[in-house]
């Protein structure tokens, strides 16, 4: 008994641009995003996308102090820290395409894991009270655009937003004062081949 298993995938790249948002979050800017991809078709609507990607934007963040003067008084003390956000990440999408024509729209569902930092000048910034700006987080995504396969190609768009679930409450072991988590939306283009 022989038994046939056929295997197709597309690897390729991708691109485009994103900006982080947050409650702590100031001036925020676009700033460029890249990555490589592997899709693997699990049934003729659906496949599975794993990808790690790079990213770099203008966003500064807000951070506190707390410390006690001699009667005991607290003092509080404010400031923003960062030029810069950057981060590295691993991410494995479900994309669901409900109709099979040349150019279709798609979704998509996506949990990662994110390096991320805030830098000053390429260092890490850190926080009024010394700790860095900088940690490994959870993310949880989606997406929304148009994606097609052109002789051999596969091509898409999408619109997407991720979750970064960041939040920090310790301010004295942490990022001072009670950081919120953040999130990132943008666009990206990808651009494989077929396997």
């Amino acid at each position: 008994m022989i038994i046939y298993i056929l295997l197709s995938f597309a690897v390729g790249v991708e691109g485009g641009v994103f900006e982080l948002q947050g409650n702590d979050i100031v001036s925020p800017e676009f700033g460029p995003g890249f990555g490589v991809f592997c899709e693997v078709p699990v049934t003729s609507n659906l496949n599975y996308i794993l990808s790690f990607g790079w990213g770099k934007a203008t966003a500064s963040t807000r951070t506190v102090a707390i410390t006690y003067d001699s009667l005991g008084q607290q003092q509080v003390f404010s400031g923003v820290r960062g030029e810069d956000f950057e981060y590295f990440s691993g991410d494995f999408s479900v994309n669901w395409i409900p109709l099979r024509k040349m150019i279709s729209p798609c979704l998509s569902g996506r949990l990662g894991l994110k390096s991320w930092k805030f830098v000053t000048g390429g260092e890490v910034a850190t926080s009024l009270n010394g700790n860095e700006f900088k940690g490994i987080s959870l993310s949880l995504g989606g997406s929304a655009g148009l994606k097609g396969r052109i002789a051999g190609f596969v091509i898409s768009g999408e619109i997407f937003s991720d979750f970064i679930f960041s939040e920090e409450s310790d301010w004295e072991k942490g990022f001072g004062g009670e950081d919120d988590n953040e999130w990132t939306k943008g666009v990206i283009f990808r651009l494989g081949r077929d396997f």
